[in-house]
């Protein structure tokens, strides 16, 4: 079940051709199943958040994959005086690039809850005074 359609994402804004849409939904899903157990799949319908969630993915992976980066390689540093240019790693990019889409997606289901009032984002067993994403033990 896609999270996301086609047809919602050019309603947001997307701009990515039909043909490569059901990689890039399948890759965000992914992502998301992975942060969130899989607990959107079980649910009857898909939050607002989730599909907001699943653009944001889509998006920066579109921008900002492997691929685009060796095609439009980012500057790290750069000089105009003896003129001197340099690039970051790929790897590095990428890195950051991961961690702050994960923080944004985070942001975007904190406190949504699944189908049964689960937390989306909840990963075990809270103990006293531990936050997890919105529920207070």
């Amino acid at each position: 079940m896609a999270y996301l359609t086609y047809d919602e994402y050019q309603q947001m804004g997307g701009t990515m051709a039909e043909a490569g849409f059901p990689l890039a939904e399948l890759k965000a899903r992914k992502r998301i199943d992975a942060l969130t157990q899989g607990r959107v799949a079980g649910m009857a319908e898909v939050p607002e958040e989730v599909k907001a969630a699943m653009m944001e993915a889509i998006s920066v992976d579109g921008a900002f994959s492997a691929s685009a980066q060796a095609t439009a390689p980012l500057a790290a540093s750069f000089s105009t005086d003896g003129y001197s240019e340099s690039y970051g790693s790929a790897e590095t990019r990428t890195a950051a690039i991961e961690k702050q889409l994960t923080a944004d997606i985070m942001t975007l289901l904190q406190g949504v809850l699944d189908d049964n009032g689960t937390p989306l984002l909840y990963a075990g067993v809270a103990t006293a005074g531990d936050a997890v994403w919105g529920v207070w033990p």
